[in-house]
């Protein structure tokens, strides 16, 4: 009889564990490591401090409220290569909405992301447990479908110190994952998630300040054990100071980024800080670094925007001089007029009559509004009124 090892098995997965943990940083106490494989290209390129910025459709992995800042509807992929013949395909969709629940500024986001891990070599014996031959297997794979959902909350206007009036935007978010794994052709899990997110932003001011709770929700079973999900917290800080200097370029912005998170699970710290400088509105550079990580420190990107098109490029070097290349293609399009945005949903019926103005409606008998006869005059007596003759 010819079947595959247990002890073969165990070291397929062990060795999937420790692929999946080197391309996501997961240290191995955790299921999924694909859920902390950072997405976007852009992102990237900042170093990851995306959450107190969020302003693309990459918000739906950092920060789902951010999904609100875009006034435009956007698609866009992505390709991931990483060790060996590990790749990651990204591909998500971003629409803004006339209306909200409870306030305006709504968005809808769709996305779905694939893993695969390559090839493994398994030991096949016979059933005597003599060796009969070597064979590559699918190492396995990820598929996590994500749906989200954003809207403005709330707004209102501060005076600052220098007596200017600023607008405060906040936005909450809320997404919703599928997660299924495969292991070397032979095991497989699935489970759902949740993610949360608030964002501030002071257009004026240039200011962003956001905090998400992401991938909440039961661990994940192969076997006998379940595993608990990557739970992460984020909290992020963005800045974009008004360019005057006429020697640099024109249409051009800079922005400042920086990030925390925090796995409890892992009971491990991250921390982020990220830079763009984009010129004429077309071309645009990103300059990032990530603290506390084992796997990624300096990261690198750029980025060419024309005519909605958006194509990013992000490199990420790691400690042992290892290269990971992001690729990113965005288009966008359907531009949605801030008046539209604005409009809340209403209700058909805006308001009802009092419940005693409702009853026996039908029996009442409608009033007459015409005009009601005058008495008929009696026509003068002409021997009365008639004057004397001998008057003329």
């Amino acid at each position: 009889m010819r079947r595959a090892t247990l002890g073969g098995i165990l070291a397929t997965a062990a060795l999937l564990a420790g692929a999946a943990g080197r391309c996501a940083e997961n240290p191995g106490t955790t299921a999924a490591p694909i859920l902390q494989v950072p997405l976007g290209a852009r992102a990237v390129g900042m170093g990851g401090a995306f959450t107190g910025l969020a302003d693309d459709g990459s918000a739906l992995y950092y920060n789902p409220a951010g999904l609100s800042t875009l006034d435009s509807r956007e698609f866009s992929v992505m390709y991931l290569k990483g060790w060996e013949d590990e790749t990651v395909e990204h591909i998500q969709g971003v629409t803004p909405i006339p209306w909200g629940f409870i306030g305006d500024y709504a968005s809808l986001g769709a996305s779905g992301l694939f893993s695969q891990h390559g090839d493994i070599e398994v030991n096949r014996t016979n059933a005597d447990g003599s060796f009969l031959r070597t064979e590559n297997i699918d190492a396995g794979g990820d598929v996590v479908a994500t749906l989200g959902y954003s809207e403005r909350v709330m707004n209102f206007e501060v005076r600052s110190w220098d007596r200017e009036m600023y607008r405060v935007d906040h936005f909450l978010g809320i997404s919703g994952k599928y997660i299924r794994s495969t292991l070397a052709q032979t095991y497989s899990a699935a489970t759902v998630a949740g993610d949360v997110g608030y964002l501030v932003r002071i257009p004026d001011a240039g200011i962003g300040l956001g905090f998400s709770l992401l991938n909440v929700g039961p661990g994940m079973r192969f076997i006998s054990e379940k595993d608990p999900l990557p739970v992460t917290a984020r909290s992020g800080f963005s800045y974009s100071p008004r360019l005057t200097d006429s020697s640099l370029p024109g249409s051009q912005s800079l922005i400042f980024s920086a990030d925390g998170e925090y796995l409890p699970q892992e009971r491990m710290w991250h921390a982020s800080l990220g830079g763009e400088y984009m010129m004429w509105r077309t071309f645009s550079t990103r300059l990032g670094y990530q603290i506390n990580r084992d796997l990624m420190g300096l990261t690198f990107g750029f980025g060419v925007r024309w005519r909605g098109i958006h194509i990013d490029y992000a490199w990420a070097l790691s400690e042992t001089m290892n290269d990971i290349h992001r690729f990113g293609l965005t288009y966008r399009f359907g531009r949605v007029p801030l008046r539209r945005r604005e409009e809340r949903r209403r209700p058909y019926i805006e308001s009802m009559p009092e419940r005693e103005d409702l009853q026996d409606i039908e029996e009442r008998v409608p009033r007459s509004f015409d005009k009601p006869e005058e008495p008929r005059r009696n026509p003068p007596d002409r021997e009365k009124t008639v004057a004397p003759g001998w008057i003329y």
